[in-house]
């Protein structure tokens, strides 16, 4: 494959550092070669494509930590009833090719797609962001992942898309856990408290014991992977950093103290801003449940200064959208919601280089270093000075993904 070289660039390479220009970035093969900042040296072959990025800035593909490809219509809890089967894999693989045209290179699925989304996306078959996936999540019975209303006799839907495993106890938990990873889950997700979208239950709710997201969690780490865990309360939280979960998922009405929590046992938190911001203001339009409705707005009022809390404690923060139906093209809005508290560059490195190592992806993806897969944007604009540029697909002119082009308005 010939060379590709992007010349005259702002470079923000995903580190943290101040950006460098100009810089000329050198792929090959898929792989990023060399990076030279200032005059370039290197004889050009012939045959070398050259990409003029001169007022422009270069950054790593975008990761977005926590997704659901499999949740696209507005009441997740109708979706099964509302498509034949075959529909939901089809509405699923165009949110998957849209995630990665907005900007999004690599992605962890939160529960719902299977290992075969992602095995599809590594052959070529399909079109979207790599993808590390949970399969079923976890849910006790009445949990967050329970779609049952109270007056239900049974469970309406059997291996759908985007639905929980309901498991009691020790013993079920175990297998739930064991079945996810047998099936290729690269993680578990466990509903570890209350939720908006489920009918049933409250945001503060407590759910699962102890003893039972140890068991989640061993069987988790003991595979060489980890447990994931949805939890808003403070209580829910510290079981979950008692029990060895890794990855704390939205914790919105956490305080200073269990952000503390978090950082002494070397937890990943990954706050989901966008979803209540964007449902906040457009689930009515949207035609989410009254009862929905009204528990994403009670989440939302302390969203912010939970990240703060985190912040303030020197917890490992990463970037998660975590945006169900309509709200799925707004992904990118999560880097302007965290740099109210990160800054524009640190919310740049939450959703580049933090996310790749919580995807277990640093060695290839996530900055833009020489060794590193050719995953790169190209945005018109500085977004240290306008992080939103970033949700306006107009100005990002070129999308790349292991050395491919899939966006490129430039040449």
């Amino acid at each position: 494959m010939a060379l590709i070289i992007f010349r005259d660039a702002t470079l923000i390479d995903g580190k943290g550092g101040d950006p460098l220009s100009p810089a000329t970035i050198v792929v090959e093969d898929g792989v990023i070669r060399e990076i030279t900042v200032g005059k370039f040296k290197m004889t050009i072959p012939a045959d070398a494509m050259i990409v003029n990025c001169y007022g422009k800035t270069l950054l790593p593909g975008l990761i977005d930590a926590h997704i659901h490809v499999g949740l696209f219509d507005g009441d997740e809890n109708e979706q099964p009833r509302q498509n034949h089967p075959s529909m939901l894999i089809i509405k699923a693989l165009k949110v998957m090719e849209d995630t990665l045209y907005q900007g999004f290179t690599t992605c962890r699925d939160a529960g719902g797609v299977d290992a075969g989304f992602r095995e599809a996306q590594k052959l070529g078959l399909i079109k979207g962001p790599r993808l590390k996936v949970s399969g079923r999540s976890l849910s006790m019975t009445g949990g967050h992942g329970d779609c049952r209303l109270s007056t239900d006799r049974r469970n309406p839907y059997d291996e759908i898309l985007g639905c929980s495993v309901i498991c009691d106890g020790v013993s079920e938990v175990r297998k739930a856990a064991r079945e996810e990873l047998r099936r290729g889950a690269d993680h578990i997700k466990v509903m570890a408290g209350g939720g908006c979208s489920s009918p049933t239950d409250e945001p503060d709710a407590c759910q699962y014991s102890l003893e039972e997201l140890e068991a989640i969690a061993y069987e988790a780490n003991s595979a060489g992977k980890y447990a994931l865990a949805h939890c808003y309360s403070n209580r829910s939280v510290q079981n979950c950093v008692k029990a060895g979960i890794k990855s704390i998922e939205h914790g919105n009405f956490m305080d200073r103290e269990t952000a503390k929590l978090l950082h002494d046992a070397d937890c990943w938190y990954v706050p989901t801003l966008t979803t209540y911001e964007v449902m906040t203001r457009k689930g009515e339009e949207f035609g989410i449940p009254d009862y929905f409705l009204r528990k994403m707005k009670m989440v939302y009022e302390t969203a912010i200064e939970a990240v703060t809390n985190a912040y303030h404690e020197g917890v490992v923060i990463g970037s998660g959208s975590d945006v169900i139906g309509p709200a799925q093209p707004y992904k990118a809005m999560e880097l302007e919601l965290k740099a109210r508290v990160l800054g524009p560059m640190g919310a740049i490195v939450s959703a580049t280089r933090v996310n790749s190592a919580i995807l277990c992806m640093d060695d290839k993806v996530g900055t833009i270093e020489p060794g590193k897969l050719a995953d790169l944007i190209v945005v018109d604009g500085d977004p240290l000075k306008e992080i939103s540029l970033l949700q306006d697909r107009s100005r990002i002119c070129i999308i790349m993904q292991g050395g491919i082009f899939i966006k490129n308005i430039i040449n």
